[in-house]
Order: structure tokens, then sequence, then C-alpha cells
């Protein structure tokens, strides 16, 4: 099989990971485990799905806590209309992530259909500015997603501003039971969590979510590791005996519980005092990241595995937020363009042969690593060099096999893509 096509190969077998883990238990599912509804506690149904949804069937009517991605809201509102006809009284977004708060369009259109009062929203005062921000960048939030999950998302833009809007935080009743409604901030600038001291559940969102916290994402804006390690601890010391991520399998008993967001929590607070200390140090980021040693208890935790967030990610996070992005390295300042980087790579080494011979020395020796960069700079100088993309599209290729990390996997396999689309280039090229 010629390269082309062992790279469109390896394209064409991604699929979205959510709900793919066969054979495996929700546990080690994790952070991608899609499972039935589950009556997490009497009349609270928590529903899977590409963000998690959950229901609370009260006197009258019924208290939603996120409303899903826009394309699967409508398979959640058929699921909770098997179990009940009660209309939607309030919808609480966690957070203006658009797997949580894109669907919230269709639970107002499923309540008004039926003759009955429009259902209030209620998000975090910052809400109504992150629904701002994505529809300033929709073109780019869509590119990036599709980096991250290496698929096409069918979606249509339909984001709802809040009608309630608090800082930090407010008590809501439906059908008399009361709800507390806490800024959580950590994961996004407009993150709640809900309680219900009735039934002693609590829904984080993604304040906790079966994986290393996705505070340092390298897609996307600043996050807050720092807060969201305040949040955790906050809301371990509500009690709850149920606890509903925004991704993930439901936690059940006071003490799992307790035990699981208090790690979760100890794991931010020794990247963020390690950043700190290494910032107060005259370190720079690449020091600081290198000689980051996490906790083997907290590593090898089954709540924190670093399937999309990661210690390294959460790192750079921190510094970047309290050292902005230079990265200490003076001639990257104002660095100079990367094609002449490859360009002078390439010059030194004698040429194109001497940079793929050493970049498969490299691979023998397992520094893929390494090898990559001297590929990506090969590929830089030299753009219509056929060989040069092929060896840059199987290296990636090879780490993105290997790669445990979601988003680090999205970066290979756009890399992938990237060479599969020059090889293609180069190819009609020639016929031409």
């Amino acid at each position: 099989m010629k390269t082309k096509e062992l790279l469109q190969k390896h394209l064409d077998s991604i699929v979205l990971q959510f709900g793919h883990h066969k054979g495996l238990s929700k546990d080690e599912a994790a952070y991608f485990y899609i499972g039935p509804p589950e009556e997490v506690a009497q009349g609270v149904w928590h529903f899977y799905n590409l963000a998690n949804s959950i229901t609370f069937i009260c006197d009258g009517g019924l208290m939603q806590v996120d409303c899903n991605i826009a394309f699967r809201a409508q398979e959640v509102i058929e699921a909770v209309r098997q179990r009940t006809d009660l209309p939607f009284d309030t919808l609480a977004i966690t957070h203006g992530h658009v797997d949580h708060c894109m669907g919230t369009y269709f639970y107002i259109e499923d309540t008004v259909k039926r003759g009955m009062p429009r259902p209030r929203v209620i998000g975090h005062k910052n809400l109504r500015w992150r629904i701002d921000k994505n529809k300033m960048l929709e073109a780019h939030r869509i590119g990036t997603d599709k980096k991250q999950f290496q698929v096409d998302f069918d979606q249509t833009d339909l984001f709802v501003y809040p009608d309630l809007e608090f800082e930090d935080r407010v008590d809501v009743t439906v059908g008399g039971e009361v709800f507390n409604i806490v800024f959580g901030h950590g994961h996004t600038e407009d993150t709640l969590w809900v309680y219900s001291p009735k039934r002693k559940v609590l829904c984080c969102g993604d304040l906790f979510q079966w994986t290393a916290a996705n505070v340092g994402n390298p897609f996307k804006m600043q996050r807050f590791a720092l807060e969201n390690a305040l949040a955790l601890e906050e809301m371990a010391a509500t009690g709850a005996e149920v606890l509903c991520p925004g991704h993930g399998p439901v936690i059940y008993g006071r003490e799992e519980i307790k035990t699981c967001l208090l790690t979760a929590a100890r794991y931010l607070h020794f990247i963020q005092d390690h950043v700190v200390a290494c910032l107060n140090k005259g370190m720079l980021l690449e020091e600081t990241v290198n000689s980051l040693q996490m906790p083997e208890e907290l590593t090898n935790s089954k709540w924190l595995p670093p399937l999309y967030g990661h210690p390294v990610f959460i790192a750079k996070g921190i510094f970047k937020r309290y050292a902005g992005y230079y990265s200490g390295h003076p001639a990257e300042l104002f660095p100079p363009d990367y094609a002449d980087v490859g360009r002078e790579v390439v010059n030194l080494a004698g040429g194109a042969a001497g940079v793929i011979e050493r970049a498969g020395d490299l691979k023998a020796e397992g520094r893929l690593e390494l090898a990559c960069q001297l590929a990506e700079w090969l590929i830089e100088a030299e753009a219509d060099n056929a060989e040069a993309w092929e060896l840059y599209g199987l290296l990636f290729k090879e780490r993105a096999d290997t790669e445990f990390n979601m988003q680090a996997r999205g970066a290979w396999n756009q890399a992938v893509r990237r060479a599969v689309a020059n090889l293609e280039r180069l190819s009609d090229k020639l016929e031409n």
C-alpha cells in the first residue's frame, strides 16, 4: 500500500471516541463513558451523551441541569418524555461550552409547544459574554473542534441567553424544592454547579469530568486551575451522596464523592504550587514543565486519567496565566520565520536526505518527538518534497496510534491530514 493510501486509511478509521468503550468498565471508560439513563435518586434522571444532563422531577415541573449539544438534544428530550410529561420549569446551564448549552433552544421549544410557559434559563453573568465570544469566533471554534475531535459536527448555532444571571450564588425554587446554584469558576469563567440539599445530588458540570482537569487546553482560552481546585473543595463539603459529572459515570456514596473531589483538588493544587514556585525562582516555561513530577497516587488515580486534560497542559496554562506567553528564550520573542529555520536546518544537514536519514535514526531510537520536529522543519523548508511529506505523515501517524491523550492525538492526526492533502497536491501537480 502506498504511503498516501496508508495515511488516508488511518484517517478514515477515526471515530468520535465518546461511547466507544466496548469491553471497558464504566470507570475504565471514564470521560468517554456513555450508557443508558440512570435514576440516580428518586425522581432524578442522569442522561449520558456527548455531555451529560440531569433532570429533577419536581412538583409540577422539571429542574434541568444542562441541555446538551444541539444535534443530540432532541434524543435526550425524548428520553425525558418517556419518564414524565411535566414541563421544564428551569434550565440551569453549567457553562457556555456548546456540548452543554447549545440544545437549550430545543428544551424551551418542547415546553412552549405543550402550551406551557417558557422555562427560565439560569446562567452565571459571564455566560452572556461567552455566548458573544462564541458567536464572534464561530469559524475558529468549529475548526478548533475538528482539530480536537477529528470529526465534523453537524450543528447549528442556537445560543440562548440566560434570563436569570447571578454573580456568586443564588437559590432557586422549583415545585417547592430549593436548589443551590454556585459560581465555580475554574473550567471556564462562567462555570456553575448545582446542588439539591433535599436529594443530596450534586451536579458539578465540567469542574470534575473523569479526566485530568481541562484547565490548560492548548486549543482554548485561559482557564483557572486554582479556582477549579477551590470549587472542588467547596463541593466536597456539601455532603452529596450522588455526584453527576459533566462527562463520565455517576459516582455514588458520600465518602467516595468526597475523596474523589478532594483528590482532584489536590491534583490541581500540586501543579499550581509547582508552577508558582518555579516562577518565583525565575525558571523558564521549559524548565517548569520538565521539572514537574506528579505524585504516583495522583497520576494513578482512576478519576484523573490524562484522557482530555494533561498535567503538562495544566502547568502551561498556569504559567501563561501569571507570566504571559514568553518562553524565556530571547530568540523566540520575535522569532524568525519557521520555514527559514527549516531551510537552515536542511542546509546544515547537507540537504533533505540527511534530515530524512537522521529522523529515521531518531525514530528507531524511540525519540519520536525529536524526529517529528526534524520532519516538520523539512516540510516547511521543502514544501514540494513528497518524500518529506511521507515521512512527516508516517511519524505523526505513529504518534497518534499510541497517544492516550485525545487532544494530543487530535494534533497528531491533524498533521497526518496535512500530509495527505499535500501528497494529493503534489500528485495532481505531476499529472498536470
